[in-house]
């Protein structure tokens, strides 16, 4: 069975051999790189110069800066393997991680996700801790339900389930992964391996050290709203339509909403959202909310409207 790793690159090259090094040195030995560069501007073809007689490295580049989205789209579309997974280009992979997630995916046929989860560790892949937050959804419980960064990496999906949605959106540049998870979600189930297989790394060039956190976050908002419609349009249009999934996507989306357009400053909409959020499902919500005011105070309306929630 053949193993897509998809790395879609921009200006990593001072991380990108220890990245597909560990691939090299991977136990499982069916696999194939795509590696897509999205117009960068530092010396990577130097690095690829290394591994220029390995037919495995595929090397593709864009004419210019496109953005994630579209980099990691074109990674799928690129790639062979019946199963896939991204690399990002300043991490590495445990040696053991293709053999876990092709023998869990060839155990559960039916599962679009095999994700475990990983290490956290500074600029030099000193590892720091395993993450806290990566674990198994609640059972009956969808991703789309929680939406809290713990389908993470290292993330495998296979090639049948993607080819059954319209694939990762080319326009968006943030949250790809997310809108990735949710779309799969919906052709199959999600299995959960407790192993830290990957190496997250984090340095001043990462998103998560420069403030982007708020853009990113209402990227992610966003998506979750998309993801929330597109359920409710299936649900409907089912001969059975479950009413009670209807409800909860639909709180969810309203719920979404509010976060959305108070993190785009927009205190018309989040105060319209907010109205309208206990009659669609929200109420419970709500009382629950309010009845942590007196003991959380203004550290919980911070998290709520100005700082991330939900998101990891």
């Amino acid at each position: 069975m053949l193993f897509s790793i998809l790395i879609a690159h921009y200006n990593n090259a001072r991380f990108l051999q220890t990245a597909i090094d560990s691939v090299l040195c991977q136990t499982y030995t069916n696999w194939e790189i795509i590696l897509v560069d999205d117009g960068s501007t530092d010396h990577f073809e130097t690095i690829l110069e290394n591994y220029k007689g390995d037919g495995r490295i595929n090397v593709f580049r864009n004419e210019k800066n496109y953005g994630c989205g579209y980099t990691k789209r074109k990674c799928t579309e690129l790639a062979s393997g019946e199963l896939m997974a991204f690399l990002d280009p300043d991490d590495k992979l445990h040696p053991k991680a293709i053999a876990v997630m092709t023998e869990a995916h060839t155990k559960y046929p039916v599962h679009s996700i095999v994700h475990s989860t990983h290490y956290i560790c500074d600029e030099n892949l000193g590892i720091k801790r395993v993450s806290d937050y990566v674990k198994p959804l609640p059972l009956h419980t969808p991703y789309l339900m929680v939406s809290d960064g713990r389908i993470h990496h290292f993330a495998s999906f296979k090639s049948s389930c993607y080819k059954k949605t319209n694939g990762i959106s080319g326009e968006i540049r943030k949250a790809v992964d997310q809108d990735l998870y949710y779309k799969l979600e919906e052709t199959g189930p999600v299995l959960f391996v407790n192993e830290a297989l990957y190496y997250y790394r984090l340095h001043e060039g990462s998103i998560s050290n420069f403030g982007k956190e708020l853009e990113t976050s209402i990227i992610h908002y966003s998506i979750i709203r998309e993801a929330c419609k597109r359920r409710i349009k299936k649900l409907k249009s089912g001969e059975n339509p479950k009413e009670d999934w209807v409800r909860k996507y639909r709180s969810r989306y309203f719920k979404m909403s509010i976060f959305y357009w108070s993190r785009k400053r927009n205190w018309l909409y989040t105060l319209y959202y907010l109205f309208l959020f206990p009659f669609n499902g929200g109420l419970r919500n709500i009382i629950s909310y309010l009845q942590k005011i007196p003991s959380e105070g203004k550290v919980l309306l911070r998290k709520t409207f100005v700082t991330d929630y939900e998101i990891r």
